[in-house]
């Protein structure tokens, strides 16, 4: 073969071939293009927070692949069970992009699809909220939770999963026992009608409101009060807040001190609180013999809450005497008085063991009940003796027979009828030595004796004035 032939056919061949490289080329463009062409974003795109307007599938999660662990080094997730947070470990999680770009739409807000390992969330819930037991359908339920919680991509989530669809056994989380008196008919009523109450996530309970829509028999505001402080009580052993509480006026009989929850309807006074759990609690109440038990169930709380009373402050009664024409000698008591009694009353937060915090729930004063006497009225004299000039005048009187000099002293001047009250007092005695105005007036200043005074002395001789002239003969 000569090098024409050779030639000829070696361009034929290279043209074939180029030939053949464009078609398949082209065939792949208009493939790309016109039969199966490549997804892009239109505007107004974002997945997460990023914006991929105009990008291509690719671009896109390149971009997104980027912010992820950005996203990653600063997010944190807050995980709230009852009472306790606790922040979960983002280190293993993971953004799909794959299914993230699969159903990601044009124009929308898309979110983010993640993927966390079941294992890090047992782990964690053991560690953190060690007194709920999990199993591995509440774990796995949780992580579906978590993840599905994350897909905004935002830098700060929280979520709760201690609401009413956690699937863990419930237990009693406060109970409390107080003697009462034999109860009556409406008491009981009331017990039985508290029984199995249930109290929802975030809301209050009223003591008041919750009796008024029974139809009661007869009960007495006491009995009242002892039902609502035994509930009150088993309230402050768990994180529910008091919104409305208040005591009575004198030292309950069968009630603890601190404890006490007052009850009057006429004055509206009532027992408030509310339950600021994710979860429903259920309040039981039961008559055994003579106590009453009040229960709290509900999720276990992470931390235990104890009641405590701080020093105990007692203040005396002051003495009050009264004064009566009916008592003759000696003294009456009227009323015997008794000591009051201020009182702090405490709640501590107690984790493994370990006091964490301690809050002030109220200071409870209960006032003192004075004392009071009744002594006899004092006799004065009829009337009062004359004076030497400079000395001080006024009206005498004798204590009746059995009271004291003090007792003389307090009813000096106008006496106390039987129905005011006075205090003892030093300063009642103090002023009984003082001169009356019209004394101080025919005094002089220099202790010389006013010579308009009816109590003034006549001169014993006879008296000249500066001119030698005869002022008295």
């Amino acid at each position: 073969m000569d090098n024409k032939v050779f030639g000829t056919a070696f361009i034929s061949i290279i043209s074939i071939a180029l030939l053949l490289f464009g078609v398949a080329n082209a065939g792949a463009a208009a493939v790309d293009h016109w039969i199966f062409p490549a997804k892009e974003f239109g505007d107004h795109t974002y997945i997460g927070t990023t914006n991929v307007s105009k990008m291509e599938v690719a671009s896109a999660m390149a971009k997104v692949s980027e912010t992820a662990e950005a996203w990653r080094e600063t997010a944190e997730l807050s995980v709230t069970y009852q009472d306790a947070t606790a922040n979960y470990p983002l280190e293993n999680a993971e953004v799909l992009l794959e299914e993230t770009a699969g159903q990601a739409q044009s124009g929308m807000q898309n979110s983010f699809i993640f993927q966390l390992e079941e294992a890090t969330t047992a782990a964690f819930l053991a560690e953190q909220f060690p007194v709920a037991e999990f199993s591995a359908s509440e774990v796995e339920k949780i992580t579906s939770k978590l993840e599905q919680a994350l897909q905004s991509g935002i830098a700060q989530t929280h979520v709760t999963i201690s609401d009413d669809s956690l699937g863990i056994d419930r237990s009693a989380i406060a109970e409390v026992v107080f003697p009462l008196q034999p109860k009556s008919d409406g008491a009981a009523a009331i017990v039985e009608a508290i029984d199995e109450i249930q109290i929802a996530p975030g809301t209050k309970f009223s003591f008041l409101d919750f009796i008024s829509e029974l139809q009661l028999a007869e009960v007495t505001d006491g009995e009242l009060t002892e039902i609502a402080s035994a509930i009150y009580t088993a309230v402050l052993k768990t994180n529910f807040s008091v919104e409305e509480r208040s005591i009575g006026t004198a030292v309950p009989q069968t009630v603890p001190i601190g404890q006490e929850a007052a009850i009057n309807r006429s004055l509206g006074i009532d027992l408030v609180f509310t339950n600021p759990n994710a979860s429903s609690f259920t309040l039981n109440a039961a008559f055994e013999g003579n106590s009453l038990a009040v229960t709290l169930t509900g999720f276990p709380l992470v931390y235990e809450y104890a009641l405590q009373t701080g020093s105990k402050e007692t203040v005396k009664p002051r003495l009050i005497k009264q004064y009566s024409a009916f008592v003759s000698s000696g003294k009456a008591v009227e009323e015997e008085g008794s000591e009051g009694i201020r009182i702090q009353v405490l709640r501590s937060i107690v984790s493994e063991g370990k006091e964490l915090e301690i809050e002030t729930v109220s200071t409870d004063f209960y006032p003192p009940v004075n004392r009071v006497e009744l002594h006899p009225l004092a006799v004065a004299l009829p009337e009062s003796v004359p004076a030497a000039a400079g000395t001080v005048t006024g009206t005498a009187e004798i204590p009746a027979a059995g009271s004291t000099a003090e007792e003389a002293a307090a009813t000096e001047g106008e006496q106390t009828p039987v129905d005011s009250s006075t205090e003892s007092s030093n300063e009642d005695s103090a002023g009984s030595t003082s001169s009356t105005a019209e004394e101080d007036a025919a005094e002089g200043q220099d202790g010389s004796t006013n010579p308009d005074s009816e109590d003034s002395l006549e001169p014993s001789e006879p008296v000249y004035d500066k001119g030698g002239n005869l002022v008295h003969p």
